[in-house]
């Protein structure tokens, strides 16, 4: 069989586009790509996709059709979300996606920071003109301004991932507990928030279509699966509160 594109895939297969993508993430799938990053599939690609269909039609847990596939010896048994060898282009491209989301919560803190800033000249302002003392919004008071809220926290711009702090990594070594995660999906990295989000589909028996829909109308992504890990967080969390309330 000649490779085939990933539409000829669907269509054999009488599955959507966006769920092949999705299985791909979800159980590590490695296909060939070609030329401008077009998914090629080989003919074991289409076997081991027939199989997986076989699979999730018969109600099997998602988390063991991996599992199942590789005692079968349609897959080679691998950690999936970890990367592959030193040097190969998978590495550099989550690399980018890493320094992407990290630039992307900096920008976060810095708007946030601004806001609080513009804030407050506003509210210092306002306590200018009801005092009838204001010709110019630079004009320097009178007498010292005391605000009525309370001082926020200062907090530190670290440059660079955030890291623990020595109280952190101890408590969390004495505790010994994992941080808890919506719907208990595990950790999420930014090798697997992909991963994690498809599961958090599934739960919530969200299609291809509504996680689209999502992300086209809130961060004008066309595609879930091209959504950046903050993007999905966000995701996530408006899963979990669905599925919180049909848990209810």
């Amino acid at each position: 069989m000649d490779l085939m594109s990933i539409n000829s895939v669907a269509s054999r297969l009488a599955l959507s586009v966006h769920q092949l993508r999705r299985w791909e993430l979800m159980f590590g799938l490695e296909i060939k790509r070609g030329r401008g990053q077009q998914r090629q599939y080989r003919a074991e690609d289409v076997s081991v996709l027939e199989r997986i269909k076989e699979l999730v039609e018969q109600g099997w847990p998602t988390t063991q059709v991996r599992p199942q596939l590789e005692a079968e010896g349609l897959l080679t048994p691998k950690l999936i979300g970890l990367p592959s060898s030193v040097g190969e282009q998978e590495i550099l491209v989550e690399s980018v996606i890493g320094l992407r989301n990290f630039v992307e919560r900096r920008f976060i803190d810095l708007s946030r920071q601004i806001e609080e800033l513009r804030q407050l000249f506003i509210t210092i302002t306002l306590k200018q003109e009801l005092q009838g003392e204001l010709e110019s919004p630079w004009q320097p008071l009178t007498k010292e301004f005391i605000s009525d809220t309370p001082p926020s926290r200062a907090e530190e711009i670290a440059v660079g991932p955030a890291m623990p702090s020595t109280v952190e990594t101890t408590k969390a070594i004495k505790t010994n507990t994992p941080q808890p995660t919506p719907m208990g999906l595990g950790e999420i990295t930014d090798q697997n928030y992909l991963t994690v989000l498809g599961r958090a589909l599934d739960l919530v028996a969200w299609t291809d279509e509504q996680a689209d829909e999502y992300a086209s109308g809130r961060f004008n992504v066309p595609h879930w699966d091209e959504m950046g890990r903050s993007q999905a967080e966000q995701l996530i969390n408006h899963l979990a509160g669905i599925f919180e309330n049909k848990s209810a």
